[in-house]
């Protein structure tokens, strides 16, 4: 009994697991000498659920969330615990685009699989300047509207270390949970019409057979998980 009850818990866990996503909250603009609230969630998007950080799986509470300014500067942003999310702030100093970026690994292998997951923002002030969006992560989906109409045409693109991913996974969900599955094409571009307003979640994956080992555990293949938010009006 205790090795069924075992082997349930851990099939629950890994699911758990590998079904949930990180994704940064914020404004998307900003004011230059104004403190930006930030904050970071864990959980489901499509379903609404946001789970209480104390129940974060794993080292998930240790995420690690950094701001990149305009000119270049990356600076780490100090988050603390606030009920279903982590909450951190930063000043913008300079009129331009600030980029958001998380890059964690979590420490549990779960079925021989290690889970990387990665989350980005950005915030303008003032003029909008180039981002590093497309390489802040080793795996970024990147959005050419930051703020969208209903109905019209959002290009996204997907990048893998950099490089434009052909045939990459990325899954549009709305604000009433709808999910909307696209694939890149051979520049890693693909694009999507949104049908309401609101805040939408762009999820982005990617599965690569690589072994080996983390904190004495092996695994025989790496999730890589983004997410990036955009407005539709």
């Amino acid at each position: 009994m205790k090795r069924i009850v075992f082997s349930l818990a851990l099939i629950l866990s890994t699911l758990f697991a590998s079904a949930h996503a990180v994704w940064i909250e914020t404004s998307f603009t900003g004011t230059k000498n104004k403190s930006q609230e930030v904050r970071v969630y864990l959980g489901e998007y499509a379903d609404g659920v946001r789970d209480n950080v104390d129940k974060w799986f794993s080292n998930m509470k240790d995420v690690q969330l950094f701001v990149t300014a305009p000119n270049g500067d990356r600076q780490p942003v100090t988050l603390k615990a606030n009920g279903n999310h982590l909450l951190g702030s930063f000043t913008p100093s300079a009129d331009g685009t600030y980029t958001l970026s998380i890059a964690h690994t979590v420490a549990t292998i779960y079925s021989e699989n290690k889970i990387e997951y990665y989350a980005t923002a950005t915030v303008v002030t003032g003029k909008p300047s180039v981002s590093p969006l497309s390489g802040v992560t080793a795996l970024s989906v990147v959005p050419a509207l930051q703020t969208a109409k209903k109905q019209q045409p959002v290009p996204v693109s997907l990048f893998s270390d950099k490089q434009p991913l052909e045939k990459g996974k990325v899954e549009v969900i709305s604000p009433l949970g709808w999910i909307k599955t696209l694939y890149t094409d051979e520049k890693g571009a693909a694009s999507f019409s949104p049908i309401e307003a609101g805040q939408y979640l762009l999820e982005a994956s990617r599965n690569e057979k690589v072994t080996g080992t983390l904190n004495d555990k092996p695994f025989k293949s790496v999730s890589h998980i983004v997410t990036h938010c955009i407005a539709v009006k």
